[in-house]
């Protein structure tokens, strides 16, 4: 389930690099972090109640060929949670503002779970400057519909007990046999998350249609997945014929941590096919 790729805890920012805050357009403070140089720029957009660390391994990786830029969206790491409209746009505004803020003119937008969603919101906002989006175990069937009820009920369990649906949600994104060290760093970051601020994580979901988005957005779609859902791959080409995806088996929803060295070479792969087509 795509919204449940939501994570973060511990407010510490991404390993080295050079920290930045702005602004975004509601004046919520985000905090990024940046490393290497060169274009294109990677901007990696974390999932709910994760933070940017959750990137650490291709910040340590990659930052002699690229560019890479961390960033914690409005209420998680790092950054400010004082926000009163919480929706998919506003977190599509948070990516902006760093984006802006950095003077990138040419982006490809890597968005795990709910960073997929966020990245279409922000490429929306920044025509011309993004070159590509590569979903991160999220829109495996872009048609897929939830009802407002299931979000409305689930808003509400994280609501009531928001540690043991934190629980429970970490037993669905990883495999039985996951590493236990990661999968405890994962369920520790994950269910330290503010419990006030969690449910308005998800609440932009009410209002969002993922296949009308999936289907308008202006720039090429990849995937990289791991074994959480199945994938559609004829259904989502039906909506977007040039769409494509790997699926990393044996993997979760995390497989950037899971198996980081060749995570970090399919990225590789789509980043420089999706700069081609953008030169």
């Amino acid at each position: 389930m795509m919204l449940l790729a939501i994570a973060t805890g511990a407010n510490t920012a991404a390993v080295g690099g050079t920290e930045g805050v702005v602004q975004s357009a509601d004046g919520v403070s985000i905090a990024y972090t940046t490393h290497g140089a060169g274009k294109p720029a990677i901007v990696f957009i974390h999932g709910g109640y994760a933070d940017q660390t959750f990137w650490k391994e291709q910040s340590a990786a990659l930052s002699d060929q690229y560019t890479l830029v961390t960033l914690d969206l409005a209420g998680h790491g790092l950054s400010g949670s004082d926000r009163e409209v919480w929706s998919l746009a506003a977190f599509g505004e948070d990516v902006r503002a760093v984006v802006e803020a950095l003077d990138l003119d040419s982006v490809v937008l890597v968005g795990n779970s709910l960073g997929g969603p966020v990245a279409l919101s922000a490429a929306k906002k920044l025509p011309g400057v993004v070159k590509g989006i590569i979903a991160v175990d999220t829109f495996q069937k872009a048609d897929r519909h939830w009802s407002r009820e299931n979000f409305e009920a689930y808003i509400e369990s994280l609501r009531r007990d928001f540690p043991r649906t934190c629980e429970a949600m970490v037993k669905q994104l990883l495999l039985e046999d996951s590493d236990p060290e990661l999968y405890t760093w994962i369920e520790t970051k994950m269910c330290s998350f503010d419990p006030a601020v969690a449910p308005h994580v998800v609440e932009g979901f009410l209002d969002f249609d993922l296949k009308e988005e999936f289907s308008a957005a202006e720039v090429p779609i990849r995937g990289i997945l791991g074994q959480t859902a199945p994938i559609d791959l004829e259904g989502n080409r039906a909506l977007r014929p040039d769409f494509d995806a790997v699926v990393m088996e044996g993997c979760g929803h995390y497989p950037q941590l899971e198996r980081p060295e060749e995570f970090n070479r399919l990225l590789e792969v789509y980043v420089e096919e999706l700069l081609s087509q953008g030169s």
